[in-house]
C-alpha cells in the first residue's frame, strides 16, 4: 500500500481537504482524510506544499498527428484545404513516424496533468509494435469507407490486435469518422458492435460550416471534394449533419459527438431522446475561426459537455488547462467549477465510470497528480491558471512520472 500526503487534496469540486491524505491499495483509493497514520510496511509519499488532484481527462485527441505541430494553418472557410493537406501529409508517414508521434503526444499529456485520453487511431498497425501505455487510454479505431484504401496484412493484423488487447488501463471503441466519410452501413455496423460488446462510439459531427452546407444545401467545397471521390454522397437527402445521423438511427444513445459547431433549431429535439456526450475543443474551434460554439444552449438542456484538445494539426498544445482558458474567453460567465467538471467528472460519466475516474474518493482508481502549490489563491484556480508541471503522476496506482525523490 501507498500513503500520499499533501497540503491540499482536491477530491472534487466543493470538497478540498487541507491538509489531505490518500491511501492506495493496488490501483484503487481505499481511504481519504485530512490525516492518516502510516501502516506498518506502508510506503509514504509526502509532497508537502502541493495539490493532489484527479488527473484531467482529454476527451478527444489524435495522438498520431503530434508530428504536425505548427505545420498547418487554417481560417474560416478553409476547412477543405486543411483536410486535403492532412491527407497528403499522412501519405508520407510510416508506422515508425506514427509510433514516434504517439510517444511524443503521451509525454505532452503527462506533462500537462492528463492521466486519461480518448484517442482516435487511424493506423492500427501501431498496435503491432506499441508497448503498454503509461497512461489510461481509450482507443477509438477510426473507420472511413470513402476512397477505400487497400488493407495490408499489417493493417489487418493490427486491427485484430486492437480488438483483443485490453487491460485494466485501456479500453476500445469505434469512431466512424464523420457523416461525409463513413457510409450509413458503416455507422450501422459500428453501432451494432457497440451494442454487442458494450463499446463506445465517437464521431465528428458538424465540425465545419462546409460540412453543414454540404448536408443542408448539397453544395460547397466539401460537397464538391467528397463527390469527386464518393459518388454515393449525392444520394443523401437535405438535412443537417446531426439530423441525418439521428433520423437514420446511426448513433448509440451515449455516443461522443465531437465538435458539433453548427446546429439549427431542428437538431435540438434529438437531445431529448438521447444521452449524447458533446466534445467541445475550444482551441481547435478558434483555429478554424468557427461561429460561436453553442455551449450555453447545450448546458441549458442538460447535455453532458466534455472538453478535448483535438490534435496538434489544429492546436499548439495538448493541455486541458489551456483549453479552459481559451473557452473562458468566449464564455466568461461559466464558473471554474463547471469547467473543472468538463475535464474530470463529466467525461467519467460519459465513459460510464462515475466514481471511478475524475475524482478522489474511496473506490476510485488511483489516477492522481501532484503539483507544487505555494500561494494563497484558490487551489482550483491555481491548478487551471498557473499551469505548472506535475511533480508526481500516478496512474492505475503506479507512479509513471516523478521529479520527487521516491
Amino acid at each position: 500500500m501507498v500513503l500520499l500526503k499533501a497540503s491540499h487534496v482536491v477530491c472534487k469540486p466543493g470538497l478540498i481537504l487541507s491538509p489531505g491524505a490518500i491511501r492506495i491499495r493496488g490501483n484503487t483509493i481505499v481511504e481519504v482524510a485530512t490525516s492518516l497514520e502510516a501502516l506498518e510496511g506502508e510506503k509514504v509519499l509526502e509532497v508537502g506544499n502541493s495539490i493532489i488532484f484527479p488527473g484531467f481527462i482529454n476527451s478527444h485527441c489524435h495522438l498520431e498527428y503530434t508530428l504536425l505541430k505548427d505545420k498547418l494553418s487554417a481560417s474560416k472557410g478553409a476547412f477543405v484545404d486543411w483536410l486535403q493537406t492532412i491527407i497528403r501529409f499522412k501519405k508520407t508517414l510510416s508506422v515508425i513516424d506514427y509510433l514516434k508521434a504517439h510517444s511524443m503526444g503521451i509525454d505532452l499529456l503527462l506533462k500537462s496533468a492528463i492521466t486519461c485520453v480518448l484517442d482516435v487511431v487511424s493506423m492500427p498497425e501501431i498496435f503491432l509494435f506499441e508497448s503498454p501505455y503509461p497512461l489510461r487510454v481509450f482507443s477509438f479505431l477510426e473507420l472511413i469507407d470513402v476512397n477505400r484504401s487497400y488493407w495490408t496484412d499489417e493493417k489487418l493484423a493490427g486491427s485484430l490486435l486492437f480488438f483483443s488487447n485490453q487491460s485494466s488501463s485501456t479500453a476500445i471503441g469505434l469512431s466512424p469518422h464523420s457523416p461525409y466519410t463513413a457510409s450509413p452501413e458503416l455507422y450501422a455496423l459500428s453501432k451494432r458492435w457497440c451494442f454487442q460488446k458494450n463499446g463506445l462510439l465517437m464521431t465528428h459531427v458538424a465540425e465545419s460550416y462546409e460540412e453543414y452546407e454540404m448536408f443542408t444545401q448539397k453544395k460547397g467545397g466539401l460537397f464538391d471534394f467528397i463527390s469527386r471521390i464518393e459518388p454515393r454522397s449525392a444520394r443523401f437527402k437535405k438535412s443537417t449533419p446531426l439530423r441525418y445521423l439521428a433520423e437514420n438511427e446511426l448513433l448509440t444513445k451515449n455516443a461522443f459527438l465531437v465538435h458539433l459547431n453548427y446546429l439549427d433549431e431542428t437538431d435540438w429535439d434529438w437531445f431529448k431522446k438521447n444521452s449524447w456526450n458533446v466534445v467541445y475543443c475550444p482551441k481547435s474551434h478558434a483555429f478554424f475561426g468557427h461561429d460561436p460554439f453553442p455551449l450555453r444552449q447545450l448546458l441549458s438542456r442538460g447535455v453532458n459537455v466534455v472538453l478535448g484538445t483535438d490534435s496538434l494539426a489544429s492546436n499548439d498544445s495538448l493541455d486541458m488547462r489551456k483549453e479552459i482558458q481559451k473557452a473562458q474567453q468566449a464564455f466568461p460567465e461559466i464558473s471554474i467549477v463547471d469547467w473543472w467538471k468538463m475535464v474530470t467528472v463529466n467525461p467519467a460519466k460519459a465513459l460510464g465510470l462515475q466514481g471511478k475516474l475524475g475524482e478522489i474518493s474511496v473506490g476510485a482508481y488511483a489516477d492522481l497528480v501532484a503539483i507544487p502549490f505555494n500561494s494563497s489563491s484558490d487551489p482550483l484556480e491555481a491548478l487551471l491558471y498557473e499551469q505548472k508541471e506535475p511533480s508526481i503522476v500516478i496512474i492505475n496506482g503506479k507512479v509513471v512520472r516523478s521529479t520527487e525523490a521516491l
